[in-house]
């Protein structure tokens, strides 16, 4: 996901973010994950206001650039539950 930096501060990462879990929600996933870089500050406390979590999960790294994995649970259930879920990948 990406804004120009034209239209930053106007919202549309918010409505991105919002439009993507209720597509997510509304087709049955259970949890979300993204990797993004760890200089984009603003990027990730965006994603941590919306309830994701930094995980010690690969990947780690792009073409050597560093990378941050975050996720989500869309359901309510245990951390077991949720590294389970990582390992089968929906």
């Amino acid at each position: 996901m990406a804004v120009l930096p034209a239209a930053r501060g106007a919202g549309i990462g918010k409505h991105l973010l919002a439009e993507i879990e209720n597509f997510a929600v509304m087709n049955g996933y259970q949890r979300l994950f993204l990797s993004t870089t760890p200089f984009l500050q603003r990027a990730i406390q965006l994603y941590e206001k919306f309830g994701f979590a930094r995980r010690d999960k690969p990947p780690h790294e792009l073409y050597g650039t560093p990378l941050v994995t975050m996720d989500k649970n869309l359901r309510s259930g245990s951390q077991e539950d949720e590294d389970n879920h990582f390992k089968s990948g929906r």
